[in-house]
């Protein structure tokens, strides 16, 4: 599991250290960076899960912004469709676990990895020039497959239709992200995390079978900056799980909880080619 936690950090870190895409092409930044940074998450085991856990890391990190792959924030993407006001993209990006290999819910059942989403997204600009800025509306649509814990494999597919707010310049250099979100997952999907199984069926943990639709909600606001080949970054989620549809599995003990990430590089070397 540490490998995993690894490798979903770094992919943090890579994320804080990419400017937006458009901004990048335009703005004359280098085409390749890599460097060294140290990354954290303070992140529940799973969405409804009460234990959390706190890691930090000092880790590597590679940046690269070409005119077919792009990378920001959100993870990595290339654009099959774009104009000033619609964009269609695939893109890929990782959900980070913390881990539950000895959560007290979990007691005894597959360890969960982390996921790995992969599908298109339809975006509509709302309000600013470009997708560099102001408000728009995405709708992306995802396969997931888990990475790490007890198997790694297709789990289904996520539905996460956002909003999105996006200013270059918001505060003194920092830029922001704000997101408010909803999620919708398929029946498998929704197994991995919040079924019990016969097998697994304890006193305090009665059989469920989860189904498929509304996973809940959250919103996440996120601060980067780049200054003198430093990157800086920080978010702050928080999801709402009141109305789900696993709501009443016994593996559900919150419908409320907030999550942290951070991330410091320092670029090492560029390259324009």
């Amino acid at each position: 599991m540490r490998k995993v936690i690894f490798t979903v950090v770094m992919c943090f870190i890579c994320g804080v250290a990419v400017a937006d895409g458009e901004a990048d092409r335009n703005g004359g930044l280098p085409t390749m960076e890599l460097g060294v940074g140290i990354g954290g998450q303070h992140l529940n085991d799973y969405r409804g899960s009460k234990e959390a856990q706190t890691t930090v890391l000092p880790l590597p990190f590679g940046v690269y912004r070409g005119n077919l792959l792009k990378a920001d924030r959100g993870g990595v993407r290339t654009d099959l469709f774009a104009t000033q006001r619609f964009e269609l993209n695939l893109s890929a990006a990782v959900a980070l676990s913390s881990g539950d290999d000895d959560n007290s819910l979990r007691r005894d059942m597959p360890e969960l990895g982390s996921m790995f989403e992969f599908g298109p997204s339809f975006n509509i600009n709302l309000t600013g020039e470009d997708f560099r800025q102001g408000w728009m509306f995405r709708i992306p649509l995802r396969a997931a497959f888990s990475l790490g814990g007890d198997g790694d494999g297709y789990e289904g597919y996520i539905f996460n239709p956002k909003l999105t707010y996006r200013h270059p310049d918001f505060y003194k250099g920092w830029s922001t992200r704000v997101n408010i979100a909803g999620l919708y997952g398929s029946e498998s999907f929704h197994d991995y995390y919040y079924t019990v199984d016969t097998p697994f069926v304890t006193v305090d943990r009665p059989y469920y079978k989860a189904k498929a639709g509304y996973s809940g909600a959250y919103g996440k606001v996120s601060f980067t900056r780049y200054r003198d080949k430093w990157y800086y970054g920080i978010s702050f989620r928080y999801d709402y799980l009141n109305g789900a549809v696993f709501e009443d599995s016994p593996l559900v003990e919150t419908t409320g909880y907030y999550a942290v990430s951070f991330g410091i590089s320092r670029v090492l070397w560029q390259s324009k080619d």
